[in-house]
């Protein structure tokens, strides 16, 4: 429904605009709706595009002129022409933008800017001559033209905004991107303005300058609708008496012309370089892309290669890292512990409850220690903890409320049955001017020792 208002807009504001010049607007902006519906990824009925096209086109001259007849016969001619340039634009770029690439900027140009509008302008030019009974080749000419330009200028615009790229790209924007976008725009609208609409002299070239700003500032988006502004300036001016224009005489023709052939220089200058700035930005995003996600790799392999994949705990070597990078002043406890009777377990159970029992007893432990105490499994079904700045008897607290909570934890291993599991541990304080293995040992000999009185107990190293 919004295309279908925004086509018959402009197909009325191109009718009276144009209606002094015997039906031949200078820029035709109302096929590129079309062409831009078409181009959408999400695919538009084409039988609701040639109602659009030959409803609105009836509506618009009635409204506007009061002619009825020859109305239709355009809109099945604009939507001829938009069905050309939408199937092979289709074929030729699928769903990319339209200036998403510098090559696809030939296709774009090949085909809406050229072919359909050949297509169209044979059918306009016949129309126009058989109804109107002006002269067939200057009739094909203006509709070529007028047509080709239309689609050239409007459709890039069009596609954007029927698929929301203006509003997702204004809501990403911050404030002073914004202004920055606001000031551009009005530069642009300035400096057209003065060109087509106030100027006595012929000043057009000042006009390349705010829109190559526009192009490197606010890259695609900002290319199509300066195009935009400066299209529709060009096509106001062209029907003012004492304009940039006046210069060249009265002929409508010859300031038809002029605006057309200044309109398709801007175009030949600004598309290739929208496009090629356009697959730049694309280009730095690929690459932004894909710098994070090989950061976010680099980041899980150091993270596994540190990491134990049963229980997702730290393994050995990595802890011991941890511990060395300690300054040797700082007082640190370790705890070395491990499953009583596991091998039974295994043994009675099999290798899937003894899995499911490491995974269980390191829950326990990480989720019983202090903020700031890391564990380790460090070896079948041993575990360590590091205690950072704490003395051997906290540590030893630490442990014994880690051997209580799990003896109150059983893990279920069936509908019927849970198993009760139970540790023991050593634990050791390091000594002035001990090394971590010693550290380590000492806290090891204390689990042997542990286990050595009758396991399910946590001893102090000596």
């Amino acid at each position: 429904m919004s295309a279908a208002v925004l086509y018959f807009v402009l197909a009325s504001g191109t009718v009276w605009l144009s209606s002094d010049l015997h039906e031949v607007p200078p820029i035709w902006p109302a096929n590129a709706v079309l062409l831009a519906m078409l181009l959408q990824p999400k695919r538009v009925a084409w039988s609701d595009m040639l109602l659009i096209s030959v409803v609105g086109n009836f509506l618009a001259n009635l409204v506007v002129s009061g002619a009825h007849v020859v109305p239709i016969i355009w809109g099945l001619i604009d939507a001829t022409e938009v069905m050309i340039a939408a199937y092979a634009l289709r074929r030729a770029i699928g769903a990319d933008e339209v200036l998403g690439a510098p090559e696809n900027v030939g296709r774009f140009l090949l085909w809406a800017g050229i072919i359909a509008p050949i297509v169209g302008g044979l059918g306009g030019a016949t129309v126009t001559w058989l109804w109107y009974d002006r002269e067939f080749v200057s009739a094909f000419r203006l509709s070529f033209f007028s047509d080709a330009l239309g689609m050239l200028v409007f459709t890039p615009f069009f596609t954007s905004l029927l698929g929301g790229e203006y509003w997702r790209a204004l809501r990403n924007r911050s404030k002073r991107e914004y202004f920055e976008c606001i000031a551009i725009v009005l530069l642009v609208s300035a400096t057209a303005v003065l060109v087509f609409i106030v100027a006595r002299r012929p000043i057009a070239f000042i006009l390349f300058a705010p829109l190559m700003l526009a192009a490197f500032r606010l890259g695609r988006l900002g290319t199509q609708f300066a195009l935009l502004i400066v299209a529709v300036a060009g096509s106001i001016g062209v029907y003012r008496p004492q304009t940039t224009f006046a210069i060249y005489g009265e002929q409508p023709e010859l300031r038809l012309h002029l605006v057309q052939f200044f309109l398709a220089m801007v175009l030949l200058t600004c598309l290739p370089v929208a496009a090629s700035l356009s697959a730049r930005a694309r280009l730095l995003r690929q690459l932004a892309d894909s710098e994070r996600r090989l950061r976010a790799r680099e980041a899980d392999l150091i993270r596994l290669a540190g990491t134990d994949p049963l229980t997702g705990l730290m393994h050995r070597g990595a802890l011991n890292e941890r511990i060395e990078a300690v300054h040797y002043e700082e007082r640190i406890a370790v705890a070395v512990l491990d499953l009583d009777r596991f091998k039974d377990i295994n043994d009675r159970f099999g290798h899937d409850v003894g899995d499911r029992a490491l995974v269980h007893f390191a829950r326990v432990i990480a989720n019983g220690v202090r903020q700031g105490d890391v564990v380790a499994r460090i070896g079948g079904d041993e575990f360590m903890i590091f205690f950072p700045a704490t003395d051997q008897g906290i540590a030893a607290s630490v442990c014994d409320r880690l051997a209580m909570v799990l003896r109150d934890q059983p893990l279920p291993i069936d509908n019927d049955a849970s198993l009760f599991l139970a540790m023991s541990c050593g634990v050791a304080e390091r000594r002035d001017d001990e090394t971590v293995e010693a550290l380590i040992k000492r806290a090891d000999q204390a689990l042997y020792a542990a286990k050595e009185a009758g396991r399910s107990r946590v001893l102090r190293a000596a």
